[in-house]
């Protein structure tokens, strides 16, 4: 019995009860001629309406006299009062339609934003030695070894300390192929283990980890407003008083003059009561935004708020940085001058010992290098330079040409822009030049961005020249600018924006280029899911490496902002027509529901094409 009455208090259930009463009341009607017919509706209309109605009531009671339940309930019940039972139901069983099919679109574009819920597991396998314990993934502490079997999900940001498997990130970044990662790699929760088992040193707590941060991402993403959805809003709060007092000059004025009688009077103006609820356009608009950040997030693309749509639609200028965004970050080793008598894997032993505890790109580099390396004595980190750290008794500095001019060693070779530079008390001992590889996907993504209507590409760099014009110039950039601080490339970047001509879009990796994304008209962080700076300063976060995905985002922009105004455009065109005629007599009740309910029904569903849409969004331009 509970799920018979759970059921018909649902809009299904609802709408099934509410239609057989309709059709029983209307057979009552066709055979057993009575005035007393209006016993056989009231049922029909308690069943599809009583919602409404007691929406309609909580509205009074709040002041809201303009409501679309309020609307409704008065052309319904002014319909039994004038004795069109029928109409009275319809407006009622037709309303309680539209809104099963606008709740049935919402939670079918909800639904990619909620699987994002899913993808973090509950239980985790901790060791202990080799004693493995199950645990809440909420108990794991940074610094503890657990265990993940193929075919299980991360539960939480970690790195791998053994063992080597392909990983599946496609529900965090939209990509399908698998990522190979081994010792020393991390690993994002929510990934999925598919090959072989891993351990992994935790890097993070469940409630900061990277799956987490999505999720957030995510659910506030539909908090943020359009610009669009504004106008709908604003739209709404003028429209409605103004129709509302135009049907009571078509009930009461040609009455009054005798231009026709009461009762006809009435039913013109309650058609057009109906006809004036503008819940086509509050529901279909912010249905298709809804649409257009679900689809972006099944392919590891976040919209901050549907505000952001309408500036990357519009992009002219693209603005990167390079180390990490266009490049992969990882740098290799690629050669080792000794300029002493050391051998140069004795300066890649010296150089990791030295490197031992930083975790930046350069250290993981040579660590990887030599990775049998010993913990130095009084270890220090010189900042912007190196690192400097007693081994055997001698002081030893490993950086950058800063780092040994402010100890007095003289350079007299070494050119490359990732050189780094050995030194002790004596002088130079080696170099040890690195190589930062260009993303493989970067080059079609900077092409696709000009066929998209990208007019200017640029890259703002803190790197030295040579490496910063290589790159540049192997994906085709405009302009290159190196060499400069996160000051100087911050006042470069308003400069650029002062004379841009149109949007501009910065693309940084959402930790050192915090200010940057903050000022340009798009911030787009990439492969910043467990970043902070992302969250807060972002418009866009691309939730793996993809550079392809920005192109992707902007068409998905322009595809919702087009279905948005082809409601906009639909809904407000045809309400007009119908109002013109119902103002004249020609529209009945029959087609006032379809310019309320049935022309929602048609722009929900046109917005829910979103969803169903190719890879990118469908057209480009």
């Amino acid at each position: 019995m509970k799920r018979v009455i759970g059921f018909l208090s649902g809009d299904l259930g609802r709408l099934i009860l509410g239609g057989v009463l309709f059709f029983g009341a209307l057979l009552t009607d066709i055979f057993v001629e009575s005035e007393l017919i209006i016993i056989a509706y009231i049922p029909a209309l308690i069943a599809s309406g009583y919602s409404v109605f007691y929406d309609a009531v909580r509205g009074l009671l709040r002041r809201d006299f303009l409501g679309e339940k309020f609307l409704m309930s008065i052309a319904s019940v002014g319909a039994f009062i004038i004795g069109e039972y029928t109409e009275g139901v319809a407006v009622m069983l037709f309303f309680l339609l539209g809104q099963y099919f606008e709740h049935k679109a919402v939670a079918k574009s909800k639904r990619t934003i909620r699987e994002l819920m899913d993808i973090c597991p509950d239980e985790a396998v901790r060791l202990d030695g080799e004693e493995e314990t199950v645990v809440d993934a909420d108990e794991l502490s940074v610094g503890d070894t657990i265990l993940i079997r193929a075919g299980e999900r991360v539960p939480v940001d970690c790195r791998v300390i053994a063992g080597c498997a392909d990983i599946d990130t496609s529900h965090l970044t939209g990509e399908s192929a698998p990522l190979f990662v081994s010792v020393g790699d991390s690993l994002v929760s929510g990934s999925v283990v598919l090959s072989s088992a891993i351990r992994a040193t935790v890097t993070a707590e469940a409630e900061d980890s990277g799956a987490q941060r999505i999720i957030a991402l995510a659910m506030e993403a539909t908090e943020r407003k359009s610009k669009e959805e504004t106008f709908i809003s604003a739209f709404s709060k003028l429209y409605t008083p103004i129709v509302v007092a135009l049907a009571l000059v078509m009930a009461l004025i040609p009455p009054i003059f005798k231009l026709t009688d009461w009762q006809e009077a009435l039913y013109r103006a309650l058609s057009f009561l109906v006809i004036s609820c503008p819940c086509a356009l509050v529901i279909s608009v912010p249905m298709a935004f809804f649409a257009g950040i679900g689809k972006a997030a099944s392919l590891g693309i976040l919209f901050k708020g549907s505000s952001s749509f309408s500036p990357i639609s519009r992009v002219k200028v693209g603005v990167f940085d390079k180390t990490g965004t266009l490049t992969t970050g990882k740098f290799k080793v690629e050669s080792v001058k000794s300029c002493s008598a050391l051998t140069e894997s004795e300066i890649l032993s010296l150089a990791s010992s030295l490197e031992y505890a930083s975790t930046h790109p350069i250290a993981l580099a040579i660590r990887e290098a030599a990775p049998n390396s010993e913990a130095p004595f009084d270890s220090r980190v010189i900042a912007g330079m190196g690192v400097s750290a007693k081994i055997s008794g001698s002081t030893y500095y490993l950086g950058n040409r800063a780092l040994m001019n402010s100890v007095g060693v003289a350079l007299s070779c070494g050119e490359n822009a990732n050189d780094v530079y050995l030194a002790n008390e004596s002088g130079l001992i080696g170099i040890i030049s690195l190589f930062d590889t260009v993303r493989p996907e970067a080059k079609a993504a900077i092409l696709e961005l000009r066929r998209l209507g990208v007019d200017k590409t640029v890259i703002l760099s803190g790197d030295k020249r040579k490496s910063a014009e290589a790159v540049g110039k192997s994906l085709g950039i405009d302009e290159v600018q190196s060499e400069l601080l996160p000051e100087e490339k911050y006042a470069r970047l308003l400069a650029i924006i002062e004379n841009a001509g149109g949007k501009t879009m910065y693309v940084g990796d959402g930790i050192n280029d915090t200010p940057s994304l903050s000022v340009s008209d798009v911030g787009v962080a990439m492969g910043a899911i467990g970043t902070d700076s992302a969250k807060e300063c972002a418009d866009l976060v691309i939730m793996g490496d993809r550079l392809t995905a920005i192109p992707e985002a902007i068409k998905i922009a322009r595809r919702t902002l087009a279905v948005a105004k082809e409601n906009i455009i639909f809904s407000i065109g045809v309400k007009l027509l119908v109002l013109v005629l119902a103002a004249l007599g020609i529209a009945n009740m029959w087609l006032a529901v379809f310019a309320d309910v049935g022309v929602c029904v048609i722009a929900v569903l046109n917005s829910m094409r979103l969803l169903l849409a190719k890879r990118g969004g469908g057209r480009a331009k």
